[in-house]
């Protein structure tokens, strides 16, 4: 009975183990980050560059292929101050960012936008925002006699160039004591026609558009870039004589005899000398006419 009652007896209960606190991380302590160099000066020229011939893209109102040419410059050189103004202005409204208040201005024949832009807004860059600010579509085709609105206060009757009221003899007002004049800000010069064409012309070519970046070759050859324009405009105009060539061979063999008439016609533009292209015109042109007496 002492036997079978000690072995019914339950075992003597464990002590808990004790509590251990849970693990704590350590804080991380990040280092601070370090701004990545500035690109190289010669990236930040070829970006300027580029920046420019995008500005001329958005004068011509065409904003898709500026915006890329813009984000593209941003890639390369991140603190391109033209290329983050002008998308900004692609981007932001006119109105919240020029304000609502605003006055009539009588476009003179001899301005644009830019010089607009730069004699009411402090920027000739900002001709674009301008532009928005007035619904109109392609900046460079703003001309002589247009009314536009200019964001912010009217200036005193008067005073405007272009304001009739200038020839008015003035009142005779008591002078004011003289104050310093205020320090203007520096005005970034306007880029020359000859850096306009070229930069317009590089972006051109990147676009795949070669007969217009030709254009603007051989707009910049007559400028002070004139040797380094007039090489890019031969190497093109070789591009484009291969390209309208092999075009009028692949239209001939298609029985298209007026598309292969039409490529020859550019070959001898670009190349009045090529006696291949002559005689191939030729050919096509007595096709075309024994064609046409068969019907």
């Amino acid at each position: 009975m002492a036997s079978l009652l000690a072995s019914c007896a339950a075992p003597p209960a464990k002590a808990p183990a004790p509590l251990s606190a849970p693990a704590v991380e350590p804080a991380r302590i990040e280092a601070p980050s370090t701004p990545p160099p500035p690109p190289p000066p010669a990236t930040q020229q070829q970006a300027q560059k580029i920046a420019v011939a995008a500005a001329d893209l958005l004068e011509a109102g065409n904003e898709e292929q500026a915006k890329a040419e813009l984000t593209r410059v941003l890639a390369g050189d991140p603190s391109n101050k033209l290329a983050q103004n002008l998308l900004r202005q692609i981007s932001a409204d006119p109105v919240a960012t020029l304000g609502r208040e605003s006055f009539p201005y009588t476009v003179r024949s001899s301005d644009t936008l830019s010089r607009i832009a730069g004699r009411f807004l402090g920027d000739i860059y900002s001709f674009y925002i301008l532009a928005r600010y007035n619904d109109i579509k392609i900046p460079r085709q703003v001309a002589g006699g247009q009314v536009i609105r200019i964001p912010g206060k009217a200036p005193p009757p008067g005073t405007l160039d272009n304001d009739p009221r200038r020839s008015e003899k003035p009142a005779v007002v008591p002078s004011a004591p003289a104050t310093p004049p205020t320090p203007a800000t520096p005005t970034p010069p306007e880029p020359s026609a000859g850096d306009r064409a070229l930069t317009a012309a590089e972006a051109a070519e990147r676009a795949g558009d070669l007969e217009r970046a030709y254009t603007e070759y051989r707009r910049a050859t007559s400028s002070d870039l004139g040797s380094e324009a007039a090489g890019r405009a031969e190497q093109l105009r070789q591009r484009l004589v291969t390209r309208h060539t092999l075009n009028a061979r692949i239209a001939f063999a298609k029985q298209d005899l007026d598309g292969s008439i039409r490529q020859w016609d550019r070959v001898l533009q670009l190349d009045p000398g090529n006696d291949t292209a002559r005689l191939e015109q030729q050919k096509s042109r007595a096709l075309k006419e024994k064609v046409k007496s068969l019907k």
